[in-house]
């Protein structure tokens, strides 16, 4: 088998509809196999999935444990020679898949591969970027370093051609060698969701893995499919970020860079939460984006006590064996 697409889906049915249509007329005249892993929805729509796409494999997991968790199941039952990780609300392009794995068997030196991506009104998405580290996690200095060392710190935006090397990709679209990928032991499994696709790329820049993306291949990616379902899954999938940026720190520095590093990401995003929630006290909770942010600041200052009782950055998520919803 040369290809394996391995999708994990989360209540997101109706944009993985979509992107199953559009791999599937690709993929009928390939010898690839598609891998569905749903995370425990729970909402009695896998039987009728898995009638309608009787060509596509559907694991039912017994646990929502992250994104993850669910790409690690998948690459249990894949067969490929290559994997490529997709998120449901991903739309490939007609031989979009074909071009990104023939730049991927052309580079026998490139181990992670992703592609430009645009959302659904056409605009371009940021797909790559450079290893967060002190003051970087902070946007105004990223923003300045854009402009004074453009090699070193690209822009992400930036109009894409070519095969360009990166640091890391966005795990939305995450092509990679079973080699590689079973050499780097997979997906960690500690992140519950966001930046296990940054962990992930930095474990492989630190054996010398090349890592890039191929500016001349599109999809469409619309974001959102499991993450924006309802206000209080937004709430969680963003205050999940946030505790995801200190777990990164936390696996992949130590001693006083450690410490440094957990004092930036804290001070790039705690004071405008808190900003935020004074505003939202002021006006008596009426706009939502204030709303929602000072609820991002309850969810952080929880974490924050968590971690302080029993001195794990892991997600609470994990604890409470929560499925998001």
């Amino acid at each position: 088998m040369k290809l394996s697409i391995i999708i994990v889906n989360y209540r997101s049915w109706d944009c993985l509809a979509q992107c199953l249509d559009s791999l599937l007329q690709e993929t009928e005249t390939q010898p690839w196999e598609i891998i569905v892993v749903d995370n425990c929805s729970k909402d009695g729509r896998m039987d009728e999935f898995q009638a309608r796409f009787s060509g596509v494999r559907f694991l039912q997991s017994g646990r929502n444990n992250g994104f993850a968790y669910g790409c690690n199941k998948g690459a249990e039952l894949a067969s490929g020679e290559t994997l490529l990780f997709l998120n449901p609300d991903v739309v490939v392009k007609p031989g979009s898949v074909s071009a990104l794995l023939k730049t991927m068997t052309a580079h026998s030196n490139l181990a992670i591969l992703t592609c430009g991506q645009l959302d659904g009104r056409g605009r371009q998405q940021k797909v790559f970027d450079t290893f967060p580290e002190g003051l970087t996690w902070f946007r105004t200095v990223k923003s300045l370093l854009r402009w004074l060392r453009p090699k070193r710190y690209p822009d992400p935006r930036q109009p894409l051609s070519g095969l360009i090397d990166c640091d890391w990709v966005s795990g939305s679209v995450f092509m990679i060698g079973r080699v590689a990928f079973d050499e780097l032991g997979g997906w960690r499994e500690d992140y519950w969701m966001y930046v296990e696709d940054c962990d992930f790329c930095l474990r492989a820049a630190r054996r010398t893995m090349r890592v890039g993306c191929d500016g001349d291949v599109w999809m469409t990616h619309y974001h959102g499919g499991a993450s924006r379902q309802t206000y209080a899954i937004s709430v969680l999938t963003r205050t999940e970020s946030i505790v995801s940026k200190h777990l990164y720190v936390q696996l992949n520095y130590t001693s006083l860079n450690r410490v440094f590093n957990h004092l930036c990401v804290f001070l790039a995003m705690v004071p405008k939460l808190l900003i935020y929630s004074i505003l939202d006290l002021l006006t008596l909770r009426r706009i939502r984006l204030l709303k929602t942010r000072s609820d991002v600041f309850i969810g952080l200052m929880r974490h924050y006590g968590y971690v302080l009782k029993t001195g794990s950055w892991r997600s609470r998520q994990f604890r409470d064996d929560v499925s998001a919803g």
